[in-house]
């Protein structure tokens, strides 16, 4: 393999993680934004009783 193609195939397998990273970074984003807002809902029903 020449320098060139070992070039590329790094550039390509770290392309690979770093779209795994985002891929898990998105769902955990996901995951947080819903939490929170169940956590607000809950609030203000709470307030709503009082």
């Amino acid at each position: 393999m020449d320098p060139l193609d070992e070039i590329l195939a790094r550039a390509a397998q770290r392309q690979q993680e770093l779209d795994q990273m985002h891929a898990a970074y998105e769902a955990i984003d996901v995951a947080e934004y819903a939490q929170f807002n169940a956590e607000m809902d809950a609030q203000d029903e709470a307030r709503n009783r009082d």
